[in-house]
């Protein structure tokens, strides 16, 4: 009887393991987005095995950076605390300039939801972390959002960030 649960364990595992190769090939593109119809057809508990691509120092930037990118397709809880965490920088290896910026991408699916935690980084020294926070602050149709980057447009220093604001202000 003891071989049972050992089997089961080991069958999971390996259809975990080919769950991560067929995210992780649908995550080889530098210039398109992972699409949800392609994600979807890959099954359930697709959105944890892209959080654990994008926590794996071990994998390319690259291919972590489209992991959280594609996680904007998975709006649920864990995944915004997930998203919010790296955009913080409170992920240890994922606080890489680059995955922050990417979570700010990924953040603007959730709708005014997370206009506070997009809101706070628009201080934070890394001008394409404010230029990516203010796209998502635009693409989310709320007072709170607008009021923000209205916000930011005073002080704000960097030519490609202040563009993009006034793209966002309609000026």
């Amino acid at each position: 009887m003891a071989f049972w649960p050992a089997f089961v364990l080991l069958l999971s595992v390996a259809r975990a393991g080919d769950r991560r190769e067929a995210v992780l090939d649908l995550l080889q593109s530098f210039d398109e987005p992972v699409s949800k119809a392609d994600l979807a057809k890959l099954g359930a508990g697709v959105e944890q095995e892209l959080m654990a691509i994008g926590d794996d120092p071990s994998l390319p930037a690259t291919r972590r950076g489209n992991a959280i990118v594609a996680l904007q397709w998975f709006g649920t809880d864990p995944v915004r605390t997930w998203l919010v965490g790296h955009l913080r920088g409170a992920k240890g290896a994922g606080a890489s300039p680059i995955l922050r910026r990417k979570a700010a991408t990924a953040l603007a699916a959730f709708g005014a939801g997370v206009v506070a935690e997009l809101a706070a980084v628009l201080t934070d020294d890394d001008a394409q972390l404010r230029l990516a926070a203010v796209r998502s602050l635009s693409a989310i149709a709320d007072p709170a959002a607008r009021k923000a980057i209205e916000g930011r447009a005073a002080v704000e220093t960097d030519v490609g960030v202040k563009a993009a604001i006034a793209l966002a202000l309609g000026r």
